[in-house]
């Protein structure tokens, strides 16, 4: 496997390097240990990458934004963070990351958070699917990004493109009348002017794609627009996590990770509403039938779906409670008072009430038993 590690100090950088070198129950090459977080980013585009050690504090780049970026170039990186204070602890697990380590790093919690990232990265070997030709790839969960062939960013002419690129994309499977195009795109402009906005946005999204080396990317038949280009997408690879009867521990970690906002969420789409809701709704209910199931053994995964549902369902008073609880079980003193004054403050400034009782009881147990 091929590491990189990350601090911005040098000492903490030689010690890791020094600890990681003596393990040899993980084999991993050492790709490289940088202080400076752009150096890495440089590497990433280069080299592949399985695991990151990442420092959660870098003065201006904080390592759950760093993470957040890793993860959007590779959604199966494993971030294995190192921090000098626990309350950072609860934050880690909010962007999908594999393990973290308190400093001063111990050997033996060092190979153990390795074991788990290898055993990661070795099953996403397993699920990868087989070599297909290349195709272009698109983001779709939070901010929109397609991106060609070579994993490049495509840049759009017009925000009209990229919207009637979103729409036959989301219809490739059958052809779309372009009356309907129009209305949906252009719904407050006169039919003819309105059918020379597709005819010439139509012409420029050809154009964009023939640059992009596909040839004949749109098919008219009878009136009827259809895609004649594979293009992959983790929405796609959502709704096949989702389609499954039942969901292991490596399906939630993947929905986590491909999850990182709303489906279209920054394009304001009308025609996208409902299955932005679906998609969110069926997700809510995966991760919380997984964190309240008696077989959720594993505490990381858990507060991870905990994490994830309340911030998605921000004023869900259950969800509040559910994670409140899990915090008190695990004694974790800290981020357990760091919740309850963020829920308290959220609620009585955004909905001007008080603290629902249960959450408050929880809360008050907690503190008496630690007297």
């Amino acid at each position: 496997m091929n590491v990189i590690l990350i601090d911005d100090e040098r000492l903490a950088l030689d010690l890791l390097t020094s600890m990681l070198k003596e393990i040899t129950e993980v084999p991993i090459t050492i790709k490289g240990a940088f202080t400076n977080v752009q150096d890495a980013y440089t590497l990433l585009e280069k080299v592949h990458i399985d695991i990151v050690f990442l420092d959660m504090e870098m003065g201006a780049n904080h390592g759950i934004n760093v993470a957040s970026e890793f993860l959007k170039l590779n959604p199966k990186i494993q971030i294995i963070f190192i921090t000098a204070h626990a309350q950072f602890a609860v934050d880690a697990f909010t962007v999908g990351v594999t393990d973290y380590l308190m400093k001063p790093v111990h050997r033996k919690r060092l190979q153990k958070a390795l074991l788990r990232a290898n055993e990661s990265v070795s099953i996403s070997e397993e699920l990868q699917p087989a070599k297909q030709e290349a195709a272009m790839y698109a983001r779709t969960f939070g901010s929109f990004q397609l991106l060609d062939v070579n994993q490049q960013t495509v840049k759009w002419r017009t925000k009209k493109v990229r919207e009637l690129f979103l729409y036959l994309w989301f219809h490739q499977k059958r052809p779309i009348l372009n009356v309907v195009i129009t209305e949906t795109l252009w719904p407050d402009v006169e039919y003819e002017k309105a059918a020379t906005n597709l005819h010439t946005t139509i012409y420029q999204l050809r154009k964009l794609l023939k640059q992009n080396g596909i040839e004949n990317p749109i098919q008219l038949v009878n009136n009827h627009y259809q895609f004649n280009i594979r293009i992959n997408s983790d929405y796609d690879e959502m709704l096949t996590l989702l389609d499954q009867p039942s969901h292991s521990l490596v399906d939630i970690q993947q929905i986590l990770n491909l999850y990182r906002g709303d489906f279209l969420e920054e394009e304001e789409l009308n025609w996208a509403t409902q299955t932005q809701i679906f998609i969110k709704q069926s997700v809510l209910h995966i991760l919380e039938s997984y964190a309240t199931s008696e077989d959720s053994t594993n505490s990381l995964l858990k507060l991870s779906c905990l994490q994830k549902m309340l911030e998605l369902d921000e004023y869900n008073e259950q969800y509040m409670y559910l994670l409140m609880k899990f915090l008190a079980e695990q004694n974790k003193k800290i981020e357990f008072i760091q919740l309850y004054e963020h829920i308290k403050e959220k609620l009585e400034r955004d909905l001007a009430i008080p603290i629902p009782y249960k959450i408050k009881q929880v809360y008050e147990e907690y503190i008496i038993s630690l007297v």
